[in-house]
């Protein structure tokens, strides 16, 4: 609000000031309500919308600061006073205390770099918010005579706008483009008294005009202008907080989704918890107390297996300890499902209210973020990811950025290729499972130079042990310990699927 509607706004509302007791000083935000008997004077002040106007009615939902409250309370408005066109108001009060007269002055400093109010009695002072903002005032329009204008607009025509901003006081940008020389007759004859028809032109920045063609309104006061302006941009704002509050909330959401699919057990893992329970229960004579791990032959496959063991437990009661997980994710699976499928329908719902096109309730999985974009994803029916590097670039920020310490690096020996991350769905301190590490070795062998012979070797370390090779490539490295594997060069591994176009 600049300093010419500040003065059109007190020439309309002065009067009904005058006179007037303060009962309450209530805040909501940043907007004041000065209450003044059954009517109240609204104060904005909201970078994008300051500004002031008189209400016939309170409005509830604000409360009450107690400083200026009670500095406040019961004084008298004896004057309403504007310095050349400066978007500043003070307002002169008297308030009896202790039999005696006191003079309370209430300054209103409406700059939008920091809008505040300051209260000033004879040996105090506060303000409202910690920055407050006072000028010094420049040239006044209505000092210029006729002659000097027309000198200042054919001197200028190329930077006349600028000109009126930077040496007139109670004009900014806004008001400064409209500023023809028919127009500005037309403001100094309002000035000097002329009724204006203001217009609203803007909500959020709160824009002011007298003398557009296309607007939101057209009011007789300006104080009815200011008065739905104002209400208009709180509703807007209001809209604002609640479509960030969803959009926070969607967020909090899909993390959650994350979290339980990272809970999520293939099937296969399920089993096996009952299978190793049977396999001990069936060779509980030859296993010895005390052994931390025992290696059996599965009779389904006649394949040895390792288990490991509770020493301080008995061999039945490891086995019982293996019936107990294998029960307890065969339980907890489906709830863990129905949840994560309660949860993308809440997510749904959101979405649904918010406005433009609903975004994808694909949700990703282990704090898969925006830049995982910029590689190829893989998804193993295990519930592991892969991920492959697109480029020098892309490579680099996936090794060096993207990739914790305990996830695993796969590259193929003596060729050029794509760095490849293998993100294990396992629980912390256990190996990738046998079938992960050769899927991710297949599409470490695939995405390199060596794609078209039979058998590629693979080297595979977990990122912590890895650093730049500073002499070398972008992209190089260097393997301070490795493992080796050999694998046919695959783009869809068993299991795989591609679920980001490369």
């Amino acid at each position: 609000m600049n300093g010419i509607y500040v003065f059109l706004l007190l020439r309309e509302i002065r009067e009904e000031l005058i006179n007037a007791y303060i009962e309450g000083f209530w805040i909501k935000e940043r907007m004041v309500q000065l209450v003044l008997g059954s009517r109240a004077l609204f104060i904005s002040l909201y970078p994008e919308a300051p500004a002031l106007f008189l209400a016939e009615k309170r409005l509830r939902g604000f409360e009450k600061n107690p400083s200026f409250n009670n500095d406040l309370s019961s004084a008298r408005i004896t004057g309403v006073e504007q310095v050349h066109f400066t978007p500043f108001i003070r307002f002169k009060l008297e308030r009896a205390e202790l039999s005696e007269k006191v003079e309370i002055m209430l300054d209103i400093s409406l700059y939008r770099e920091a809008p505040n109010i300051r209260c000033r009695k004879r040996r105090s002072q506060r303000v409202l918010f910690s920055r407050y903002i006072e000028k010094s005032p420049k040239a006044a329009l209505t000092d210029l005579s006729e002659e000097k204008l027309d000198l200042l607009y054919k001197k200028n025509r190329q930077t006349i706008n600028s000109i009126l901003v930077k040496r007139f006081e109670g004009i900014d940008k806004y008001l400064a483009a409209e500023l023809s020389r028919e127009n500005m007759d037309k403001l100094l004859m309002i000035l000097r008294g002329e009724k204006a028809k203001p217009r609203l032109v803007g909500v959020s920045p709160l824009r002011i005009s007298l003398f557009a063609d296309r607007c939101l309104g057209e009011y007789s006061t300006l104080n009815s202008a200011l008065k739905d302006g104002i209400k208009r941009f709180s509703e807007e704002r209001m809209k604002h907080l609640l479509l960030s509050r969803k959009k926070i909330l969607i967020k909090k959401l899909k993390r959650r989704i994350e979290r339980l699919n990272s809970k999520l057990v293939d099937e296969r893992e399920i089993e096996e918890h009952r299978l190793l329970g049977e396999l001990i229960l069936m060779n509980i004579s030859i296993i010895k107390k005390g052994s931390d791990k025992v290696r059996l032959l599965n009779p389904y496959d006649d394949k040895y297996v390792e288990i490991k063991l509770d020493k301080d437990k008995s061999p039945q009661e490891n086995a019982q300890s293996y019936f107990r997980k294998y029960k307890k994710l065969k339980r907890g699976q489906p709830k863990i499902r129905k949840k994560i499928e309660s949860l993308k329908q809440e997510i749904k719902t959101l979405q649904a209210a918010l406005p433009g096109a609903p975004q994808s309730l694909e949700v990703v999985h282990h704090g898969q973020k925006k830049e995982e974009k910029k590689f190829r994803v893989f998804n193993l029916a295990s519930g592991s990811t892969v991920y492959v590097g697109k480029n020098a670039r892309s490579n680099e920020e996936l090794t060096f950025k993207y990739a914790r310490p305990d996830d695993y690096f796969f590259h193929t020996r003596g060729y050029g290729g794509s760095h490849v991350l293998l993100k294990a769905r396992v629980p912390k301190g256990q190996k990738p499972r046998k079938e992960d590490i050769e899927s991710a070795a297949a599409l470490a062998a695939y995405f390199s130079k060596a794609k078209k012979q039979t058998k590629v070797p693979v080297s595979y370390t977990q990122r912590k042990y890895l650093k730049r090779n500073k002499k070398g490539k972008p992209g190089s490295v260097i393997l301070m310990r490795e493992e080796v594997v050999f694998v046919k060069p695959m783009l869809y591994p068993e299991g795989g699927s591609d679920t980001v176009n490369p």
